[in-house]
């Protein structure tokens, strides 16, 4: 299987944008970051990212978010 396989590019609607930017805005915070940083881009990448790869609840994305 390809890595283009492994990825689910189904579009991410309200509830699921909210959800990606609650684990953002709270990691942001909890290290104390801008939102306009590198790190705070290349954290934006990962949430979306593992969001398309199958990470769709709240918790896993939190873990992921806390893993960066």
């Amino acid at each position: 299987m390809n890595s283009a396989q492994a990825f689910s590019f189904d579009p991410i609607g309200p509830d699921e944008l909210a959800m990606i930017g609650k684990a953002f805005q709270d990691e942001l915070q909890r290290r104390a970051l801008s939102r306009k940083s590198e790190e705070a881009e290349a954290l934006a990448a990962k949430l979306i990212n593992a969001y398309q790869a199958g990470i769709r609840d709240d918790l896993g994305l939190r873990i992921i978010a806390g893993l960066s």
